[in-house]
């Protein structure tokens, strides 16, 4: 765990996922990361919203249909496509998990921002099983716990309910009904999470993130 024994760790891609055939761009790109030839990622052109897989068919490859379309939000929590660059110390994952680490004694979010002050924080964050009410009790929950404190922006991947609305809120202001006031850059639908292809990340990597015409470039560095 990146924030316990503050080492770098590799979040993407399942061990399963490597036995499809053939590979998607994603398997090859968290194959050479783990290789050490490639600290760098820039996402998906397409995203699968149905998948091929069956009980007979475990190991289908990623039925990617969908263009991706990054929503980029800027300082002032409005919606824009102007190039956008930020960097920080990268931490994150599926918050369906990590909301319930909040407060206990496996929170260690605010040592570990204390000690990466100076770099700041790039949080990445995705969702599985929670619904859009429940993505905005969980933002409200790490807000609570103080994890947002020192960051520097926020990639979102898309979340595995995704287009899901309830009572008015969507996916989107789930998040940025919570992030919006501190005043730094937003991009949600990243290929990052349940909705393959997810893009692999060195949780605990410096990293610098670049967004420039629907492309989201991730540059990670190990120190």
């Amino acid at each position: 765990n990146t924030i316990l024994c503050d080492t770098a760790t590799i979040y993407g891609p399942c061990a399963a996922a490597f036995g499809m055939e053939p590979w998607y761009e994603n398997i090859k790109d968290c194959y050479e990361l783990l290789r050490g030839r490639k600290l760098y990622q820039t996402g998906y052109d397409k995203w699968e919203s149905d998948s091929l897989k069956s009980e007979d068919n475990p190991l289908a490859p990623i039925n990617a249909t969908q263009p991706r379309v990054l929503r980029t939000y800027d300082e002032n929590g409005k919606m824009t496509d102007r190039h956008l660059e930020f960097s920080g110390r990268l931490i994150g994952g599926c918050m369906d998990c990590l909301v319930n680490l909040t407060g206990t004694s496996f929170d260690k979010v605010a040592e570990f921002q204390k000690k990466y002050r100076d770099d700041g924080i790039l949080w990445f964050l995705e969702s599985c099983d929670l619904n859009v009410m429940s993505i905005r009790r969980a933002m409200w929950h790490m807000k609570q716990a103080g994890w947002f404190e020192n960051t520097k922006g926020f990639l979102i991947g898309r979340p595995l309910q995704f287009g899901q609305e309830m009572m008015g809120l969507d996916q989107y202001e789930a998040v940025m009904g919570i992030v919006r006031e501190y005043h730094v850059p937003v991009i949600m639908d990243v290929s990052i999470g349940h909705l393959p292809p997810s893009m692999p990340v060195i949780c605990g990597s410096l990293a610098e993130a670049v967004v420039h015409e629907n492309k989201l470039t991730l540059e990670m560095r190990l120190r």
